[in-house]
């Protein structure tokens, strides 16, 4: 009875054994298989001429072509993805029935994607309203935290900004990107960037020739040039007399370039270009800190001592 009985629970494990190999020969011949296999390089090859035919709207820096593309591939991907589902028969039903029915499934995407919606809905609002576009430099306040970068990407779900500070690529929500607030440097593309170019000089120096040196060092620089050159400015760099002190005459410039990052580049040149400028002149002078005090007070006694 025993040597049956192992001979009938290995005949059960055999007919098992076999039944696993038919399926598995049935899955790896089906014409579903190859059709799937087809059905994904579809969905990657359409991926690829949607990115090839927003590549151009995207270099003039619209953020509303960026949103369209990634919701057209999302599109695209959903679509081919169910159908590839529906080849799998225990999931066929359900497929066709996500596919056919709008009400399911716009009550299946709320429930499975309430979080993805939401950042959908606001990349939406962003994409319309505009309140910044690609390559703008913008400064954003979420949850009480500043993020200073360039905008580099708005997807179906997030933001990219680029960070001025380590060039890292920071992922925000949309849903945030558009609650939160955002200083943009460029929302106006005709406004300048400006900065104050400070210079204090001495009481015996002829202060009409320091004011005509650190005019021609600010307007002489080419990011000052090309700047004023495209604001269409012809009058002369005025520098003003911000204030007496005690140690000098405080002279003060204005310095335009087209983005911040020229600005600081800019006053950095100007700075050199004065310094080389006041060494040639022999009748202005660079004013000097008056000492503290108590450290005056402290090397009259060592000297005394």
């Amino acid at each position: 009875m025993e040597e049956l009985g192992n001979v009938v629970e290995n005949n059960e494990n055999y007919q098992e054994l076999k039944e696993t190999t038919k399926s598995f020969l049935q899955l790896i011949t089906s014409d579903s298989l190859y059709y799937g296999l087809f059905l994904l390089v579809v969905m990657g090859v359409a991926v690829k001429i949607v990115d090839l035919v927003f590549k151009p709207f995207e270099k003039r820096g619209r953020i509303l072509p960026s949103f369209i593309k990634a919701m057209v591939k999302i599109f695209i991907v959903f679509m081919i993805g169910m159908r590839i589902i529906s080849l799998i028969p225990a999931l066929e039903n359900f497929a066709s029935q996500i596919i056919l029915s709008s009400s399911l499934l716009v009550v299946v995407m709320g429930f499975v994607l309430q979080e993805g919606l939401t950042n959908i809905v606001h990349g939406f609002i962003l994409s319309v309203f505009k309140p910044f576009e690609l390559g703008d430099r913008v400064t954003a306040t979420i949850d009480g935290e500043k993020i200073t970068g360039y905008v580099k990407e708005i997807t179906a779900r997030h933001t990219v900004l680029c960070s001025v500070i380590n060039s890292t690529h920071v992922i925000v929500p949309n849903s945030k990107m558009d609650m939160c607030t955002i200083a943009n440097n460029n929302y106006d593309m005709h406004e300048s960037s400006s900065a104050f170019m400070d210079v204090t000089i001495t009481y015996d120096s002829d202060v009409d020739r320091a004011r005509e040196v650190i005019a021609a060092a600010i307007e002489e620089n080419p990011l000052v040039e090309a700047e004023r050159k495209l604001q269409k400015i012809t009058d002369p760099v005025d520098v003003m007399v911000r204030d007496l002190e005690i140690r000098g005459i405080a002279l003060r410039g204005i310095v335009i370039t087209r983005t911040v990052e020229q600005n600081f580049a800019a006053c950095s040149q100007i700075r050199l270009d004065i310094i080389h400028r006041i060494d040639q002149e022999k009748n202005v002078h660079f004013a000097c800190l008056p000492l503290n005090n108590s450290l005056a007070d402290g090397m009259e006694v060592g000297n005394g001592s």
